[in-house]
């Protein structure tokens, strides 16, 4: 199969009044069924990673903690139920082709523990005939291993009327990039922590739970980041967060108070984004670094600051033109054609905005719900990347959107019956009292 022609399988779970482990096992069972040999290839990954003094020093120093106060107890009883609809192994050995519970969960916190999550994000805000338009742009890279380009999936999670979608790998039950049923969006990027900065694990969440959290509560981006602001993370973080009205990027310095840029904030001296007068749709961008003004730590990477410079300049540059026929300030509705172009812009090499290591480049549109996806099967870069449409996929189905509406006509009949009865037996109180 070509890079081109990838196509992550659906592992698609309902946890209406299921437990949690029982829906952790839901997920396991599907991931083995498409994903044979899944615990040998995290093994793979992790051995690349680590030697096995580095995983008994991480293990005992980060995924200890993390597994006790970093995720929640239904997050713990849903990982140690998908552990169960594995072939695990008691012990702790890399490279033995296995995989044990301590190495799984590992992989849960593999972003709290290394800057392994890179890539960029670019969300477009304008404003059509019918209404304000945003639509969202994210490229994940994660290094060029063909074991986990072949473990990519999407993960999908189904309780009532809530639904949670995540394009990512099969086996990480977090969230890198995500979606809900009301259309908020969120992608995480690794950043630079400041020198000598220190966050007690003890006291830290997981931060990939913590984007799969907001997720399930939220339904805009502000809601999320006041979520994501409350807590504290291992790590220096970026999140982009967007629904169909706003975008924000909450980013997150290691022991330090977490900042909102907004498409017109204050940014770094070295990396401008002045908007352009009468420049429309508005952008803003996400790179592998904190860029806002009050942050201590600026880009020190190269790849950074292109991507960062490449998506101003496509985004003020006429990258981004209005749709045909936007002829007056309220009509600039942005294009996913537009976008598409700019995260495939292969300009720079390896310091590209899509390059050998993008395993996932995704546009989504918060108003209808849609993702497009290109997932890369190998590191071949030969053909022309085609995105494959997902439509509806966290939209509930028909059957159950039409119970879940009657349920609401009937609650608030209920509601309206009571209240018309308690005025009544008010009015006949008062008149046997007087």
């Amino acid at each position: 199969m070509s890079a081109a022609d990838a196509d992550p399988p659906l592992l698609s779970a309902e946890g209406a009044g299921v437990p949690p482990a029982e829906l952790g096992a839901r997920l396991g069972r599907l991931a083995k069924q498409a994903f044979s040999d899944l615990e040998r290839r995290w093994d793979g990954y992790l051995v690349s990673q680590l030697d096995q003094a580095d995983f008994d020093r991480l293990l005992a120093e980060r995924v200890g903690p993390l597994r006790v106060s970093g995720v929640d107890a239904a997050t713990r009883d849903e990982v140690e139920g998908f552990a169960a609809a594995l072939t695990l192994v008691g012990r702790n050995r890399l490279g033995d082709g296995r995989l044990s519970l301590d190495e799984l969960w590992l992989v849960q916190f593999l972003p709290d523990i290394a800057p392994v999550m890179a890539g960029s994000a670019l969300v477009v805000i304008g404003r059509g005939r019918a209404g304000r338009r945003v639509l969202v742009g994210r490229n994940l890279d994660w290094g060029n291993d063909a074991r986990l380009r072949d473990l990519q999936a999407i993960t999908r999670w189904r309780r009532h009327d809530r639904t949670l979608v995540s394009p990512g790998f099969a086996g990480f039950l977090g969230v890198l990039s995500g979606f809900n049923d009301r259309g908020l969006y969120a992608a995480l990027l690794s950043a630079p922590s400041p020198a000598g900065s220190r966050t007690e694990v003890s006291s830290s969440r997981a931060i990939a739970f913590a984007l799969r959290r907001a997720l399930a509560r939220c339904a805009t981006a502000d809601c999320a980041a006041r979520l994501l602001r409350a807590e504290r993370y291992t790590g220096s973080h970026g999140v982009l967060l967007a629904d169909a009205g706003d975008a924000v990027v909450l980013e997150l310095p290691a022991g330090r108070p977490g900042l909102l840029r907004r498409a017109d904030s204050a940014t770094r001296p070295e990396m401008p984004w002045a908007r352009n007068a009468g420049q429309r749709p508005a952008a803003i961008a996400a790179v592998n670094c904190l860029v806002s003004a009050g942050n201590a730590v600026g880009c020190g990477t190269l790849a950074d600051r292109y991507r960062w410079q490449r998506f101003r300049q496509l985004a003020q540059g006429g990258g981004l033109s209005p749709a045909p026929g936007a002829t007056t300030p309220g009509d600039d509705e942005p294009r996913l054609s537009d976008l598409r172009q700019i995260l495939l812009d292969r300009a720079q090499g390896a310091y590209a905005i899509f390059n050998d290591a993008t395993a996932q480049s995704m546009l989504f549109d918060p108003a209808s719900g849609d993702l497009l996806l290109y997932a890369a099967a190998d590191s071949a870069r030969t053909a022309e990347p085609v995105m494959r449409r997902y439509a509806g996929l966290a939209r509930p189905s028909a059957a159950k959107t039409a119970v879940t509406d009657r349920l609401d006509w009937l609650l608030l009949s209920l509601s309206l019956a009571l209240a018309v009865a308690a005025v009544v037996w008010g009015w006949r109180r008062r008149g046997v009292g007087g």
